[in-house]
């Protein structure tokens, strides 16, 4: 597990370096930012602390901020956290370049860690690795939030993907809900994540909101 887990960090780290043309694209972080904020709340309140895993530019941890939560924001890639730094001030949001496969905060410390379209990186197995470690610094009852990609609102980039890639980044519902029971949550709440093009932050929870959102979101709590 642990050269699983070291094959990922090297991996993810060196992504940024490859796509040097990334957009900041914060019209779309900040709506995925308010989405997040509301899922927080109805899943019960904002906490005065929070964890992002994989924080990027800052775009969303600073939206989770503003609502009223001192944010950590994680990364493994150093220039990424640089180029955050301008988007983090005159907010409450600190960067560290940290894993989230060995968060540095003690068992049962932290309210609510959330990451926003991270998980369908990682193989199955480095998945747990990071539920198993979210639960272990989630206080009882704290909040694990993230979201997984949608194959409906993904298909031609899904049918680009080879059999290996569409199974990495694309797993079920049912795949996911086990892993959380194996990494000792209780079942999750599911809901939908932002639908982009309408620029929607409150979305019903129904099986076609669900099936048309740019994302899926799982809501787990630490017993």
């Amino acid at each position: 597990m642990k050269s699983t887990t070291q094959s990922d960090e090297v991996r993810l780290s060196s992504r940024y370096q490859k796509r040097d043309d990334w957009s900041d694209n914060y019209d779309y972080k900040t709506i995925k930012g308010s989405r997040i904020v509301e899922l927080i709340k109805e899943s019960g309140g904002i906490p005065r602390l929070a964890v992002e895993i994989g924080v990027g530019r800052a775009g969303i941890a600073s939206t989770v901020s503003a609502a009223g939560a001192r944010v950590f924001g994680f990364d493994l890639s150093a220039d990424i956290l640089q180029r955050a730094k301008p988007h983090a001030q005159a907010t409450n949001v600190g960067l560290l370049r940290a894993s989230g496969f060995a968060l540095p905060f003690r068992t049962g410390s932290l309210p609510l860690i959330y990451a926003s379209q991270v998980l369908h990186l990682f193989e199955s197995d480095s998945r747990l690795v990071v539920m198993r470690e979210a639960h272990r610094v989630l206080q009882p009852g704290g909040r694990f939030i993230f979201d997984m990609k949608n194959v409906s609102t993904h298909l031609v980039r899904y049918l680009r993907y080879s059999p290996d890639r569409r199974r990495r980044a694309y797993p079920s519902h049912d795949e996911i809900v086990a892993l959380l029971k194996e990494a000792s949550f209780g079942p999750p709440d599911i809901r939908p994540g932002v639908l982009p093009l309408l620029k929607w932050t409150h979305v019903p929870n129904t099986g076609l909101f669900r099936t048309l959102a740019h994302t899926t979101f799982f809501i787990a709590r630490r017993a």
